[in-house]
């Protein structure tokens, strides 16, 4: 879907592409929210996220949930748009999962444990339950 991983490097296709830059694009449209740490892999994507505030609304859109649920929106849609246009594959039923997995990252050993987990993902990527 959005690309493949050969000898543990990833490399991302045009679908891949854009899903990198448009979760890259967060900070511009929601300056609440800090994009720490993300990689995109061949059909989802990890990320460490700083929230500036307590999580509570700043103004339109600045919860995580409604960050997640714009920018799937967005990229299904643009995907969408490639695959009519011959550009990308399609897809079975949808691109995203309904929902998302978050979790709280209280201390630095956390912190360093998810990054670590982020960076060496590709790594892992044949072990991973929704390899394709």
């Amino acid at each position: 879907l959005f690309g493949r991983i050969e000898n543990s490097n990833l490399i991302l296709n045009n679908a891949g592409l854009m899903v990198f830059n448009k979760f890259e694009e967060i900070s511009g449209f929601y300056p609440d929210i800090i994009i720490d740490k993300f990689i995109v892999m061949p059909n989802h994507l990890h990320a460490i996220m700083l929230i500036q505030h307590d999580g509570t609304a700043q103004g339109p859109f600045p919860t995580l949930s409604e960050y997640i649920k714009r920018f799937k929106t967005l990229t299904t849609k643009l995907y969408i748009d490639f695959v009519k246009k011959g550009e990308y594959p399609p897809f079975d039923k949808k691109i995203w999962q309904k929902s998302y997995n978050d979790h709280i990252i209280r201390n630095e050993t956390e912190y360093q444990k998810i990054w670590e987990y982020i960076d060496t993902n590709p790594l892992k990527w044949e072990l991973d339950k929704y390899y394709i």
